[in-house]
Order: structure tokens, then sequence, then C-alpha cells
């Protein structure tokens, strides 16, 4: 399955067209997996939870492990928006540093809240599965696109950016803080404030961390 761009990865499939079935494996799997856990979660929870039988998703998915990344993999790609002209487009026109960042956080949180399900199961696999990391490595690292070439080359037309930050850390400084803020206002909303105020601290955090 290779979904086309979207906002909302739930709200893709419960709009897209394809078998009943598989749209109900794909539903209860975002909700069961974000509760419980990938480990946490049986087929058979899955299938009654979609009020379908085990055998219907085995039809469209051969292993749970496939019904993962059908869900967390399209999710990655758009998280990573290499083929998105308007993110591209955002970044241009941001001359100075606090300004990209301010546009990079903002516009990543705003598609990383949508997805919240599937980011948090993202976070939790990511420390337990290999194929995961695999995955989201490939992607970053990928030679087909100029993702990490692009993004270097904004931030260094600010000549704000200090010399030994390179993609790969401004990736983990802006999306480890994204995730993390993201988990914490759905799951723990207690241990945040107000979000304008959250993503302008964030923000700021980036920007003290990368700058000269």
């Amino acid at each position: 399955m290779e979904p086309s761009v979207f906002n909302s990865y739930r709200d893709w499939v419960e709009h897209e067209k394809m078998p009943k079935g598989k749209k109900a494996a794909l539903v209860a799997a975002i909700e069961l997996f974000a509760e419980t856990g990938f480990d946490g979660t049986s087929t058979a929870q899955i299938a009654d939870h979609a009020g379908i039988s085990q055998a219907t998703i085995f039809k469209y998915f051969h292993t749970k492990q496939d019904l993962l990344l059908a869900i967390v993999k399209p999710v990655m790609q758009h998280l990573f928006p290499a083929y998105r002209n308007e993110f591209f487009s955002g970044m241009s026109k941001c001359e100075t540093l606090p300004d990209l960042v301010h546009f990079i956080v903002t516009d990543r949180y705003a598609f990383i809240s949508e997805n919240a399900e599937v980011v948090k199961i993202l976070a939790m696999e990511m420390m337990t599965n290999k194929e995961i990391r695999e995955l989201l490595h490939q992607l970053v690292m990928a030679n087909d696109h100029n993702l990490l070439e692009d993004l270097m080359g904004n931030f260094q037309r600010t000549r704000e950016l200090r010399d030994d930050i390179d993609s790969a850390a401004l990736i983990r400084i802006m999306a480890g803080q994204l995730l993390t803020y993201t988990i914490q206002r759905r799951y723990a909303p207690g241990w945040v404030g107000d979000e304008a105020t959250d993503l302008q601290n964030i923000t700021q955090q980036v920007i003290r961390t990368i700058s000269k």
C-alpha cells in the first residue's frame, strides 16, 4: 500500500477505497497498538476489535509485523517530506535561523499531532523493533531524494548554524523534541501547558542548541 500525500493517515485509511476488512484491520490495529503496544496486542484481539476474523487479517497482511509496517512506514515517509514542494518552498522563504526553526517546528508538529497514535506506536517500536529502526535509517539516509542536502543548505544559508551541527543532528534534535512533546500532550496532558507557548519554547530550545 502506497498512500498518496496525506495529513492524517487514519483519516486517509477511513476514506480510502479498499476492502472493508483491510480497512477495519488497520484502524483496529492503530487503536490497540497505541493502547497496549505491538507485543501486547494479538491478532485475535485486533480481529475482535475490528469485528472481523483473523483469516481476514492474514488475507491482507501475512504477519502481524506486516500489519505494523503498513501503519508506520507511510507515516515515517511523510514525517520527512522529501517530495513536498510546499515544505521546501516554506523553508526557502525563511531568511533567519529562528524563522527557519519556527517554520519546521510548527509544520512538522501539525503533521505529528494529526498522527499522534501512529507516532506513539513508532516511538515505542523504535526501542525494540530492529526492522523499524532500519527503515527509519534507510529513509533518512536514502540517496534518491535531497532532503538532507536541502535541509542543510537552508540552514547554512542563514550563516547562523554551528559548524559542528550536521543534517543528522538537526533531525535528531528537532524530531526528538517534537515526538516527545506530542506524546506528552496526548497521553500526559498534565505535563504540558499552552500549546502555542510550548511550541515557542521548543523553538527557542532548538535555536539555543544549534546556533553559533
